[in-house]
């Protein structure tokens, strides 16, 4: 009976474990990797707006 509670007090370690490098990964890396292009998104409004005006 211990056996199986320690193996699952172990498998709980892991993924809690894994769910805090999934939110420090979110919060740190994804900043750094991911800027948003704000040159894509200046062309997108700038060929869209002469099509949509009147």
């Amino acid at each position: 009976m211990s056996e199986i509670i320690s193996i699952i007090l172990g498998l709980n370690l892991c993924f809690a474990a894994g769910i805090i490098i999934l939110i420090v990964h979110g919060m740190y890396f994804s900043k750094k990797d991911n800027q948003p292009d704000t040159d894509i998104l200046y062309d997108r409004q700038n060929t869209e707006r002469p099509k949509n005006q009147y």
